[in-house]
């Protein structure tokens, strides 16, 4: 599709929920540019990384990463921190995965991207959100999504053990959510001219999904 053709996308992410996002973009027409360490997303070693086998192919790290272009940068230095700030300038959306900690470290905390790139759409991609007591705790869409908000306990029979919840699932609705934000954010900055923050996370993401049952309950 070419929906979004003439986008552009720089994605700072690893694992599922940032990727998958910058996959469906990719999909409709964005020029999509993956971020990476020299080691690269840990995804492109997924057997190695869970299980110590070295097997060189990945399908769920081409399954998200499709359609995307990737450079290399070492965010440790202060040239690649300044290769970074010039990519994000030629860029319609940020969009990224990392903890807000993470980003405050590289000075790519929203306010400041934001303040720099008023046209910027800022797509922010976490397990517990920006705010509160666990924003930069690490979110893993089984414990995030799953556990957390009951999602796993309602796949298993009464008053028994948790049935176990296929990796991914959660991220990937996680995605579609960012991807929702994406638009709409870009949707009003054809209105207005200005970008904005735009957030999901695995955990409201996952809130989301159960909301019935949340409402029965209360």
């Amino acid at each position: 599709m070419t929906l979004l053709d003439g986008y552009r996308v720089v994605e700072l992410g690893a694992w599922v929920a940032g990727p998958g996002a910058g996959g469906v973009l990719a999909d409709w027409g964005a020029d999509v540019i993956k971020v990476e360490t020299e080691s690269g997303d840990p995804m492109r070693r997924l057997f190695e990384v869970l299980g110590g086998h070295k097997q060189p192919q990945s399908p769920p790290f081409d399954l998200d990463n499709r359609g995307k272009r990737s450079v290399v940068l070492d965010l440790r230095s202060e040239q690649g921190r300044t290769a970074l700030t010039r990519l994000i300038a030629t860029a319609d959306v940020f969009l990224t995965n990392l903890r807000p900690d993470a980003l405050e470290r590289l000075t790519l905390d929203p306010e400041t991207t934001l303040r720099a790139n008023p046209r910027l759409v800022y797509a922010s991609v976490s397990g517990y959100g920006l705010d509160g007591p666990d924003r930069d705790r690490p979110g893993y869409d089984l414990g995030a999504f799953g556990a957390r908000t009951g999602v796993a306990h309602l796949h298993g029979a009464a008053f028994d053990q948790p049935v176990a919840i296929r990796s991914g699932m959660g991220d990937h609705v996680t995605a579609l959510t960012a991807v929702t934000g994406i638009l709409a954010a870009l949707l009003e900055r054809e209105r207005n001219g200005k970008g904005q923050l735009v957030e999901a996370s695995l955990l409201r993401a996952g809130i989301y999904c159960i909301g019935w049952d949340l409402g029965i309950q209360l």
